[in-house]
């Protein structure tokens, strides 16, 4: 155990040490006053000063290519998803029962781990990726009539029937990546731009939806009574909390709060999350 202590001290102070000298032309006093205490006060030999030192080059052994792709992954999803509630216009503090994710080029998903995070950022209870985009949203196509009616003539009302017959979904991935789209027309086939096809997006039922370059995010915009709740409950806290700090208290001082006034749907919130208000605030009653 004291070898594992001494390895992880030292990866700690190898660490330190290279983000000090990262920082050090950016945030130059304060950088200094650590290489100070962290280098020069244990290692008289080293050189004078943090701006003395070379910059730090990057170890590219250290690179995880899986871990920077998953992370970039989740904050799209945040990102959307975020979007998607505000669509909705249900605010973060207001839980959600779920958030579905389809992704267009076969990414699985994300870890546990950064799965629990990107849970935590939108407040929704479960995340989980679906294989098939239409579980949260439909498309209807149809061509620009104010752009292809001209160009097309007497063959635009075929296209539109062919184009409101192809597989939308896949027809929206290719306009979202900026790909032309072919349609076969009484045996010929017609090729559009994609910026000649406009694309109404309809959500699924009980659904918020957004999306963007082949990520779809939905949050289930259907709030039941035990969600509402918890929302009324958390922006009590948060009310309480501020009250807290305006007072002065420290984070740990044990505090009596008396609720007055209080409708019935705040009463029946507090029977239900009155425990949860007592831990978050340090209230006593």
């Amino acid at each position: 155990h004291d070898a594992d202590k001494q390895t992880a001290y030292g990866t700690l102070y190898y660490v330190l040490v290279r983000l000090i000298q990262v920082l050090a032309p950016f945030t130059p006093f304060v950088t200094e006053v650590m290489y100070q205490n962290l280098v020069r006060a244990v290692q008289p030999a080293a050189r004078e000063s943090v701006h003395h030192c070379d910059w730090p080059l990057p170890d590219e052994a250290a690179i995880d290519p899986t871990l920077l792709e998953q992370m970039a992954l989740a904050r799209r999803v945040a990102s959307l998803g975020l979007a998607a509630r505000s669509s909705a216009n249900l605010k973060v503090r207001q839980p959600l029962a779920r958030a579905l994710v389809f992704v267009a080029d076969g990414q699985k998903g994300l870890s546990p781990e950064l799965t629990a995070i990107v849970a935590d950022e939108l407040n929704v209870k479960s995340l989980r990726f679906v294989s098939d985009e239409s579980q949260l949203v439909s498309y209807h196509l149809l061509p620009d009539a104010k752009l292809l009616g001209p160009k097309l003539g007497k063959q635009f009302p075929k296209v539109r029937q062919a184009l409101a017959a192809a597989p939308a979904a896949e027809i929206v991935r290719r306009i979202r990546a900026e790909l032309p789209v072919e349609l076969a027309v009484d045996g010929e086939t017609v090729t559009l731009q994609a910026s000649e096809i406009l694309v109404e997006s309809r959500p699924a039922e009980g659904l918020a939806v957004a999306a963007e370059k082949g990520l779809t995010v939905a949050v289930d915009a259907v709030v039941s009574v035990e969600l509402e709740q918890e929302g009324l409950v958390r922006d009590l806290v948060r009310y309480v909390q501020t009250l807290r700090r305006d007072a002065d208290y420290a984070m740990d001082d044990r505090i009596a709060v008396g609720l007055f006034g209080l409708d019935e749907a705040m009463q029946q919130a507090l029977e239900r999350y009155q425990d949860y208000l007592q831990q978050e605030t340090l209230c006593t009653h």
